[in-house]
């Protein structure tokens, strides 16, 4: 692409001429003069013994970027030269977005520049904003290293190295086998009711039953509950605020029929017991999505994003709770 300079000459130039001789060239040149009437010429547009000219000069674009000076003079009507004038100019860089373009990162040890992990830059602006994965390497000492990383420009420029603190430590793939329940009192780990665990469902969770323990029920009593993973470890206990077995909403969410689950575009609810009221669907921020006070046993939800939601169900004899899923 060239290169444009653009200057505004006042030609009060001695032309050594014959008083009324009308200017009618330009002639310039970049350092170099080959002669007159040999460099570039332009054309006055209105012809005047006394002339004021805007000249738009194409540089070359093999010119080096620096300073140069540009030499100027004109010619009348009959042919005679001007002297010839001199500007100092500069060339400089076209002008291109300075973008972050790659970055790299290490562990402890500065390998030099350009010769760290790279990870790409998406995308490409002045200012950015990522977050991006490291791959500690398998022969990494187990505890605390040191992560650096920077980034590069466009025109090879790199950022300032920043320091993060990590902890470098064996995360075994471990899986959930054992839930764990009781009433009253703790009996220790692996001594209470043990439910084992199979393959959970596609939201990754798990559904049993759990008997209450014989006599009367006490609407004061807490369910304890804790998982055991593969490794045979425990998760901390947690109280279960409600015991959804004994209650109307349990009862109706076993005679209720809701399907698929998870959906693409429908849902279909059943129930030939009880009269359905309303059905509201709720994201998991709590934000209502969906409100229906005419049952229709089939809903179109096809305006929802793919994910999690609560469809709560009223009936004439009380309400129950779901989790569906869309796709």
């Amino acid at each position: 692409m060239k290169r444009i300079f653009l200057t505004a000459l006042s030609l009060a130039i001695s032309l050594s001429l014959f008083a009324q001789s009308n200017t009618t060239q330009i002639e310039y040149f970049l350092d170099t003069d080959n002669g007159y009437g040999l460099n570039t010429i332009l054309d006055i547009t209105t012809p005047n013994i006394d002339i004021t000219q805007t000249v738009l000069a194409d540089i070359p674009e093999l010119t080096n970027i620096g300073y140069h000076k540009l030499y100027i003079r004109v010619k009348d009507e009959d042919g005679n030269w001007s002297q010839t004038i001199r500007k100092h100019i500069e060339v400089v860089a076209p002008f291109t977005q300075n973008n972050i373009i790659m970055g790299e990162y290490f562990l402890d040890e500065d390998s030099e520049y350009g010769t760290a992990t790279t990870f790409d830059i998406d995308p490409e602006q002045e200012d950015i904003e990522q977050a991006f994965f490291a791959q500690i390497d398998e022969t990494a000492p187990l505890g605390y290293h040191k992560l650096y990383g920077r980034v590069k420009d466009s025109r090879g420029n790199w950022s300032q190295t920043f320091r993060k603190n990590i902890e470098v430590y064996k995360n075994p793939i471990t899986n959930v086998i054992e839930i764990e329940y009781f009433f009253d009192d703790d009996l220790e780990f692996s001594n209470n009711n043990i439910v084992n665990l199979s393959t959970p469902e596609e939201d990754g969770t798990w559904t049993f039953d759990v008997p209450y323990p014989a006599g009367d029920y006490d609407f004061n009593d807490v369910l304890f509950i804790r998982v055991k993973d593969s490794n045979n470890r425990w998760s901390i206990t947690t109280i279960l605020d409600e015991v959804a077995s004994l209650d109307t909403e349990n009862w109706l969410q076993r005679s209720t029929l809701v399907h698929p689950n998870p959906f693409n575009e429908t849902i279909n609810i059943h129930n030939n017991n009880k009269v359905i009221e309303e059905v509201k669907i709720y994201d998991t921020l709590g934000q209502e999505v969906f409100q229906s006070l005419n049952y229709q046993s089939e809903i179109d939800l096809s305006h929802l994003k793919s994910g999690l939601y609560i469809l709560n169900l009223k009936t004439n004899s009380g309400e129950a709770s779901f989790k569906i899923i869309k796709k």
